[in-house]
């Protein structure tokens, strides 16, 4: 099922008065989030506390709105809790009763991308890195510029390189 603006607001309206603690939305789904729409996601890549033991909730509230379990994907949270200090790069979105759900500010969210930066990860990120840059959200581009040069320098195929050059370049 493709996902848009009004089915993750469908779900985060359930999500912030059934689920506990922070959260964060990360993947294709930030881009709707913040009102891009230039493709088409299947899955809501959502992270929660450590040591969450909300999943059978979460998915409760996938069913709900009418997805299957599967469109609700918690595997990011793996890279989300390997970068140092990604709290600090949070902005709330919604908060409720009990929950509240945030986005990744721009740097954080090419961070996450960098390992895999397929062909739609760097459309993602330069269109997430230019919608950044028009609203004067802060991006850390020196870290960011460091991080893409550790890539470059991990050996990488000549097609992921110049997706990663085409990041440093969008940086400058």
């Amino acid at each position: 099922m493709a996902m848009d603006g009004d089915l993750l607001d469908r779900f985060l309206d359930l999500a912030v008065d059934r689920l506990d603690g922070d959260w964060v939305i990360i993947g294709g789904m930030v881009l709707p989030l913040v009102g891009i729409q230039h493709r088409v996601t299947l899955d809501i890549d959502v992270a929660g506390p450590e040591g969450n033991l909300q999943t059978l909730e979460l998915l409760e509230i996938a069913q709900a709105i009418g997805l299957p379990p599967e469109a609700v994907n918690q595997a990011a949270a793996f890279f989300l809790h390997r970068i140092p200090g990604w709290e600090r790069h949070l902005i709330p979105v919604r908060k409720g009763l009990r929950a509240t759900f945030h986005r990744p500010d721009a740097t954080l969210y090419v961070l996450l991308k960098l390992a895999r930066l397929t062909a739609t990860d760097l459309a993602d990120c330069l269109q997430y890195l230019q919608w950044a840059c028009d609203r004067n959200e802060p991006i850390e581009a020196e870290a960011l510029r460091q991080a893409v040069d550790r890539e470059l320098g991990a050996g990488h195929g000549p097609e992921k390189r110049e997706r990663l050059k085409a990041v440093r370049a969008a940086l400058a």
